[in-house]
C-alpha cells in the first residue's frame, strides 16, 4: 500500500511540470553586440569610453543653466516621481514571497440549535476573532525569479529616465544656442540697416544734385523696408525662444540677453572617435529595451516554475466570547503544511504562453530600435560631416569677402572709388557674414543632433 501511495505521490508531482519547458532555457545576463561598422567607430584602445555632456560642451554659463532646470523644472521632477512610483509598484512581483499575517475581531450576534443541547435554542457567543499566518516556501527559486525580474524593470525605469535627461539637457541646449545665433543675427541685420540707410542718404544727395533719378531711390528704399522686416522678425523669434528657454528651466528669464554671448564667440565642439561598443551603449533606449527583455526572460522563469509544487505552511486561529472580560468560550487552532499540486491548472499554461509571446514581441522591438538607432547615428553623421565641410566653405567665403573689402577701403582712399560703392562692398560683407553665421548654426545644430543619438548624457 505504501509503494502505491509514493507512485501516486511521484505521478501527482510529475504531472504538475510542463516537460516541453523542463528547464529554464533563458539565461538573460548577455552582452549588447550589434555588428554594424560605423562612420564614427575607430579601433583605437586609447580612446576614452566616458564620453559626458560636460567635456564635449564646454561652456559654464550652459551648464549652470542645465543645473537650474534639474533642480526646478517641475516636468523633470514629475518624472523623478514616476521612477519612485516604478519602485513602488515592483513591489507587487514580489508580495506573494513574504509571509501574510491578519487578524479580525468583530461583533456577531445570533441563536443556535444543536443535538448537544437536544435542540434547545441558545445564543451564540456575540465576539469573534480570528488569525491567521500563511507563507509560501520559495521550493525552485520561483520568486528568486521575480526579485530578479523587478530589479531589471527598476533599471530600465532608470535608462527611462536617462532618456528624458537627455532630452531635456538638448532641448535647453538648442534653444540657448538658438538664443545665441538670434542675438548675433539681430545684430547683423541693425548694422545692415544703418549701412542701407546711409547709402540710401548719398543716393538723395546724387538725385539732388541731379546725378542720379529716383530708380536708385525707389530701390534702396525697397531694401531699407525688407531689413526692417527681417530685423522685426528676427527680434520677434528671440523674443519667443527666450520664453521657451525659460519654460525649460524652470521659471522665466529676467529677459537680460548680455548673459546670452554670441554664437561665434562660442568654441565650435568636436565628437572624438568613438569604439563600436560605445556608440549604442550610450543610448538609455537601447539599454532600456535590453533590461525590459531581461526582466521578462525572468519573468518566464517564474512562470514556468509555478507549474511545479509549492509548499505552503499555513495557521489559523478563532476564538468566540459571550465577553470581552470573560475570555474565550470556544477556540480552535490549526496549522500545518500544505503542498499546491497544480496538476491540470490551464490558467498558469496560458500564462506562460502568454508571458512567451510577449518576450518574443519585446524581443523583435528591441531589434527594430537597434536598426532605428543606427540608421539614426548614420544619418546625423552624414549630415554633421556636409554641415562642417559647408561651414568651412562659408568661412573662407567670408575671407574673400573682407579682402575685397579691405581693397575697396584702400580704392576709397585713394579717391578711386565713392563712398557709395564702398558702402556696397560693406553691405556684402555683412551678407556673407549672415550667411556664414547661419551655416555656424547648422554646424551646432548637426552636433547637437549627433551628440543626443550617441546617448552622451549630463553626469552628476
Amino acid at each position: 500500500m505504501r509503494f502505491y501511495l509514493y507512485f501516486l505521490f511521484i505521478w501527482l508531482v510529475s504531472s504538475c511540470v510542463n516537460h516541453k519547458n523542463d528547464d529554464l532555457k533563458y539565461s538573460p545576463e548577455s552582452k549588447l553586440n550589434y555588428n554594424h561598422q560605423f562612420s564614427l567607430s575607430t579601433e583605437d584602445n586609447n580612446v576614452s569610453l566616458e564620453l559626458s555632456f560636460q567635456s564635449t560642451i564646454k561652456n559654464r554659463d550652459l551648464h549652470d543653466l542645465i543645473l537650474k532646470a534639474l533642480k526646478e523644472n517641475p516636468s523633470w521632477h514629475a518624472k523623478l516621481a514616476k521612477l519612485d512610483l516604478a519602485k513602488s509598484k515592483s513591489g507587487f512581483r514580489t508580495d506573494g514571497s513574504k509571509p501574510l499575517s491578519k487578524g479580525s475581531i468583530g461583533l456577531n450576534q445570533g441563536q443556535e440549535k444543536s443535538k448537544i443541547t437536544n435542540f434547545q435554542t441558545s445564543r451564540t457567543p456575540r465576539w469573534e476573532s480570528s488569525a491567521m499566518y500563511g507563507w509560501e516556501v520559495d521550493l525552485w527559486g520561483k520568486w528568486n525569479e521575480r526579485k530578479k525580474e523587478s530589479a531589471k524593470f527598476i533599471e530600465a525605469e532608470k535608462h527611462i529616465l536617462e532618456g528624458a535627461k537627455l532630452k531635456l539637457i538638448y532641448s535647453i541646449t538648442e534653444r540657448w544656442l538658438m538664443a545665441c545665433f538670434l542675438k548675433e543675427e539681430l545684430a547683423i541685420a541693425t548694422r545692415q540697416i544703418r549701412d542701407h540707410h546711409e547709402a540710401h542718404i548719398l543716393h538723395l544727395h546724387k538725385y539732388n544734385a541731379g546725378l542720379d533719378d529716383n530708380i536708385s531711390l525707389i530701390k534702396m528704399e525697397t531694401q531699407i523696408k525688407l531689413q526692417v522686416l527681417e530685423h522685426n522678425r528676427i527680434k520677434q523669434d528671440l523674443d519667443i525662444c527666450m520664453i521657451q528657454l525659460g519654460t525649460l528651466l524652470g521659471s522665466p528669464l529676467d529677459g537680460n540677453l548680455s548673459e546670452i554671448p554670441n554664437l561665434s564667440s562660442l568654441t565650435l565642439p568636436s565628437l572624438p572617435s568613438l569604439l563600436p561598443s560605445r556608440l549604442l551603449q550610450g543610448r538609455p533606449d537601447i539599454l532600456a529595451g535590453q533590461l525590459k527583455i531581461y526582466a521578462q526572460a525572468h519573468r518566464i522563469n517564474a512562470s514556468r516554475l509555478n507549474l511545479y509544487p509549492s509548499l505552503n505552511l499555513n495557521l489559523s486561529g478563532i476564538g468566540m466570547s459571550g465577553d470581552l472580560s470573560d475570555g474565550f468560550e470556544q477556540w480552535k487552532f490549526s496549522g500545518g503544511p500544505v503542498i499546491d499540486l497544480p496538476i491540470l491548472s490551464p490558467k498558469r499554461r496560458t500564462q506562460l504562453r502568454i508571458d512567451e509571446a510577449s518576450l518574443k514581441m519585446i524581443d523583435l522591438e528591441w531589434k527594430a530600435s537597434l536598426l532605428r538607432a543606427v540608421k539614426e547615428i548614420e544619418t546625423a553623421t552624414i549630415n554633421h560631416q556636409s554641415n562642417v565641410e559647408d561651414f568651412k566653405i562659408s568661412q573662407n567665403l567670408v575671407d574673400e569677402f573682407i579682402k575685397a573689402y579691405q581693397i575697396s577701403d584702400l580704392k576709397f582712399q585713394a579717391g578711386l572709388i565713392s563712398r557709395i560703392d564702398l558702402i556696397q562692398e560693406m553691405i556684402r560683407l555683412n551678407e556673407s557674414k549672415r550667411t556664414s553665421l547661419n551655416y555656424r548654426s547648422n554646424y551646432w545644430k548637426s552636433f547637437l543632433i549627433l551628440s543626443e543619438r550617441l546617448g552622451i548624457n549630463w553626469l552628476d
